[in-house]
């Protein structure tokens, strides 16, 4: 069998990761109306791929097209919060346990090292990249369960994250601590002992997450 080159991501990936990212952080705030030429202007390419991109963010609920042809940037409802936590806590305990049950040297590098780099981040002080990093560090549980299948579905769950959300909680430290337990059953082997962490884990932070939810609602309630 030969293998050619390794796939180079088209005008049209590279611009869904800008758009993806730019949501994620908030710099594309719920509810702004978004310009398919603006857009294309700030990422310097034909608005072909960036058409593109905004229908892929559609299809996955991250954008609203309007019937007049405008682009709504989504927000994060209580109601969808409350479905991403529910196809969390159905998928990552199982993706942590499966990663116990392989304990994957490698894997597990790849598990500790999201761990130190999410330390190393809160030490310096600074929230900013937190966000990204309690990203790494689910994925790399994701992809240690072995199942490509498990490791897309929690991708695809994970991009709802709003990462200002993640960080604005207030409990980095505390998350940061819990993924020390998981990197730890998963090392042993403790299938049993994953699945439960993972499990309390993701509820932790869906009560984190009504919580901001619940905060940002009143704020804009208030004269």
């Amino acid at each position: 069998m030969s293998l050619g080159p390794a796939h180079a991501p088209t005008k049209s990936e590279v611009a869904y990761q800008a758009l993806l990212r730019a949501i994620r952080t908030g710099e594309l705030a719920p509810g702004q109306r978004v310009i398919l030429a603006t857009l294309a202007d700030q990422l310097q390419m034909s608005q072909t791929p960036v058409r593109d991109a905004l229908s892929l963010l559609a299809d996955q609920g991250l954008v609203i097209r309007r019937p007049n042809h405008a682009t709504i940037i989504g927000g994060q409802t209580g109601e969808r919060a409350s479905e991403v936590s529910m196809l969390r806590a159905m998928l990552e305990p199982e993706a942590a346990m499966l990663a116990a049950v392989r304990h994957h040297p490698a894997e597990v590098a790849a598990i500790g090292a999201a761990c130190d780099a999410m330390d190393k981040a809160l030490s310096d002080g600074g929230p900013s990249a937190t966000g990204d990093l309690n990203t790494q560090f689910h994925l790399a549980v994701a992809q240690a369960s072995g199942s490509p299948l498990l490791t897309d579905f929690v991708a695809r769950v994970w991009k709802q994250m709003p990462l200002e959300g993640l960080t604005a909680s207030g409990r980095m430290e505390q998350a940061a601590e819990e993924h020390r337990a998981i990197l730890t059953a998963v090392a042993e082997g403790d299938h049993e002992a994953a699945r439960r962490l993972m499990a309390d884990h993701v509820g932790h932070a869906a009560a984190a997450t009504e919580q901001y939810l619940s905060r940002l609602a009143d704020a804009r309630t208030l004269p």
